[in-house]
């Protein structure tokens, strides 16, 4: 007659049967790490290289770029793991160097515009914030008249880009309405750091130039602008967010409970297949 078999001896083994996709993104990581460390021998680090892979055409780009615009089986498979990584980094709060990992804010960029100098219902207006990667050290204000002796209307300075702190001014609340606006409308524009959301809230109808991705019940950006790469925010995004999870896990910082699990095995998922295009 065969054994009994235990109840315990039965959750050992499903446990076994687990796949550690953990295990599975570090094993997808390291040939990753070998072909732009081949590819990019002029740049120092890891961050230098990931930027350069984010911002300019390469292998791994292109990939994500046909994967995206493709409709085929591997497309599609592709972009079903993509939304699975952005609902999971959606419920678990996973933290990174520069704070959360997912796809609301990933996408941060130093401003190119610092300085505006415009004239508008005969005010001149100067708006000029001095900073160094988004870090600021001074803001200044000036408003002057264009007309008779170009007297000073508002002046204002601070070592902080601070909403709050320029509208509770006192001189501030002196200006007329729409001069507040103006400076409102300007200020807005000299943002040290440039934020981007990946996912589009608002995608176009039937008829309309299709400016997103359909990614089962989530859309991301499809960027109209840019016919070299359509799809820039998704790779800008899928591969810094990529870097971020190996960060957390060779330093030590990831929990590797059930919930990180998930967002392991999409992130090995996502790799993988852009890994595909490296053989």
């Amino acid at each position: 007659m065969p054994m009994p078999v235990s109840t315990e001896n039965i959750r050992r083994w499903i446990e076994q049967s687990d796949i550690d996709y953990i295990s599975h993104y570090i094993k997808c990581w390291i040939p990753f790490n070998a072909w732009y460390n081949a590819n990019y021998v002029a740049l120092n680090t890891d961050r230098e290289k990931i930027n350069s892979i984010k911002n300019n055409g390469n292998t791994i780009r292109n990939k994500i770029n046909t994967l995206m615009e493709n409709t085929g089986q591997e497309s599609l498979e592709f972009r079903s793991f993509l939304a699975s990584l952005h609902q999971e980094l959606l419920t678990t709060d996973v933290q990174g160097s520069n704070g959360r990992i997912w796809f609301q804010d990933i996408i941060k960029e130093i401003n190119p515009t610092n300085q505006i100098s415009e004239n508008y219902n005969r005010i001149s207006y100067f708006l000029n914030v001095t900073h160094a990667r988004g870090n600021v050290s001074n803001v200044q204000i000036n408003l002057n008249r264009t007309t008779g002796t170009n007297a000073s209307v508002f002046s204002y300075t601070h070592t902080d880009y601070n909403l709050t702190h320029l509208t509770n001014d006192n001189n501030f609340g002196g200006l007329s309405n729409p001069q507040q606006g103006q400076i409102r409308h300007y200020f807005s524009q000299l943002k040290p750091m440039l934020v981007k959301d990946v996912i589009e809230f608002h995608p176009s109808q039937d008829g309309q130039p299709q400016n997103h991705y359909p990614c089962d019940a989530h859309n991301f950006k499809r960027d109209l602008a840019n016919p070299n790469c359509y799809s820039i925010y998704v790779c800008k995004s899928l591969i810094e967010i990529l870097y971020q999870l190996r960060n957390v896990l060779f330093h030590g910082e990831l929990i590797p409970n059930e919930q990180n699990q998930r967002i392991y095995k999409n992130a090995y998922f996502c790799l993988k297949y852009l890994l595909n295009s490296l053989r």
